[in-house]
């Protein structure tokens, strides 16, 4: 068992929140909090100190993102604890990371939001490189990026940050989803969505596929704070849909009712549309000052690519039954998720059709489902308006 060897302060850019003890496993030891910097202490883990050690542990790359073991291994890490702590937690996400108690290192040396790195952990997970090699060198690598897909992190030649995801299986479906998300956030003329493009990716066997790309919208000015971390300040009572005490939380930090429905409903509306089932309380996030602490709304729409029936084998397209649809959300059928919103006619049904010749672009073999995806698309379109008209749809209502 790894012993407790050295002793790191939690930064916040250059407010030292902490003092902690871990060990070359990433295991945390002891946690002195200082009380004078309480405000910048992370918000998932103010409630105890067993809530910051969850914390902790959700910052290290999950263990279950494909490629993970392969790139442990290659890298000369034992643990994604370890290669955490050997990248000093740094994030683009946010403005936390950690300073080795017996080093003089500031912020300034190390944010990846201005310093140069290589996402080298990325670089082994996604098996591929963008189009055009824009790697730099340097001793700090961005290890801290949740999800289980691959993703790759990059350095755009006007500076920008980007992450390139991969997709799951043979099929491009997962990136050309988020695409299509994109298109139906445009046509709406809603502006706080995540614009995903298309890249060209080296896949498994070194052939030529696709993947997508998005900008950073996180910054020194600007830090990310997932609804999952915002639950984690208040007591939930088993079974309890999520939806309320986000919304208590969300208010209590001096977020406006009216902007939290409006955003909440536009995204269940959209997200049921697209039949994205995967958007758990990770995959929703508010943004705020890391310097001020101001609120500043809810994070731009981001990762929708597990929608559109992405993991549905053909034959099963035929079977689709909409009040059975499940969903990582606010509840575990999709169709329910609609009770919560208030304003029905917060999306635009007539701007809501999208040209499904994107699909084109996914392997061969899949093409024969794009015919059946946009049938599906239509159908949930004509459900939408029928809750708009409304019609409680998740009640006792004939889904074809």
């Amino acid at each position: 068992m790894a012993g407790l060897n050295k002793e790191y302060y939690l930064m916040h850019k250059d407010i030292p929140v902490c003092l902690m003890e871990i060990d070359n496993e990433g295991n945390l030891g002891k946690v002195l909090r200082s009380e004078a910097a309480i405000a910048h202490f992370p918000v998932g883990g103010q409630m105890n100190n067993n809530k910051f050690h969850e914390w902790w542990k959700d910052r290290a790359i999950p263990k279950t993102r494909h490629g993970a073991k392969t790139a442990l291994q290659k890298l000369g890490y034992s643990s994604t604890g370890s290669a955490l702590v050997n990248n000093l937690a740094l994030s683009l996400s946010d403005c936390y990371w950690i300073c080795p108690r017996d080093e003089r290192v500031s912020w300034a040396d190390v944010n990846l939001f201005k310093n140069d790195f290589v996402d080298t952990f990325g670089e082994i997970t996604i098996n591929c490189d963008h189009v055009v090699d824009l790697r730099r060198e340097t001793r700090f690598n961005c290890a801290t990026s949740q999800g289980e897909l691959q993703k790759k992190w990059c350095i755009a030649e006007d500076g920008r940050r980007y992450l390139i995801k991969g997709n799951y299986g043979d099929s491009y479906q997962q990136s050309l989803n988020e695409v299509f998300a994109s298109t139906l956030h445009k046509q709406q003329g809603f502006e706080r969505y995540t614009p995903y493009t298309l890249v060209r990716v080296t896949v498994d066997g070194g052939f030529e596929g696709l993947g997508c790309m998005s900008y950073d919208f996180c910054s020194e000015e600007i830090e990310c704070i997932s609804a999952w971390e915002l639950l984690q300040t208040v007591k939930l009572r088993q079974n309890e849909s999520f939806y309320y005490p986000l919304k208590e939380v969300c208010l209590g930090l001096g977020m406006p009712e009216q902007e939290f429905t409006d955003f909440i409903d536009y995204q269940i509306m959209t997200d049921y549309l697209l039949t994205n089932t995967d958007r758990h309380m990770n995959n929703i996030a508010v943004m705020r000052h890391p310097d001020t602490l101001e609120l500043l709304g809810f994070a731009p729409i981001y990762d929708s690519g597990n929608s559109m029936f992405y993991n549905v084998p053909y034959s099963g397209l035929v079977k689709v039954r909409f009040s059975e649809i499940k969903t990582h959300s606010f509840t575990a059928k999709e169709a329910k998720l609609l009770q919560y919103v208030a304003n029905r006619n917060l999306v635009d049904i007539e701007k809501a059709s999208i040209d499904f010749s994107i699909y084109e672009q996914d392997v061969p073999e899949r093409h024969m489902r794009i015919p059946k995806l946009k049938e599906l698309y239509e159908r949930k379109i004509e459900m939408l308006s029928v809750f708009q008209s409304g019609v409680d749809i998740w009640r006792n209502y004939r889904h074809r």
